[in-house]
């Protein structure tokens, strides 16, 4: 049985590698980021270097405070 020869792009990236990505970059801080987090709406708000995490209980602990 023969062999079918691969097709053109599979050669050219054995031979070559695939092209370099470019890199993302958050659209509201411009850092260059690994994770965008999007809202329920699918909207981007923040990326990894400019969103923080916050339990839950402590966000609210600290709302209260600021109310009182």
């Amino acid at each position: 049985m023969d062999q079918l020869p691969d097709a053109p792009w599979i050669v050219d990236a054995e031979l070559n590698g695939y092209p370099a990505t470019d890199s993302v970059h958050c659209p509201f801080c411009g850092e260059e980021c690994e994770t965008i987090y999007l809202d329920k709406d699918g909207d981007a708000f923040g990326c990894d270097c400019c969103v923080t995490r916050q339990e839950s209980y402590d966000w609210w602990f600290d709302q209260r405070g600021e109310d009182e």
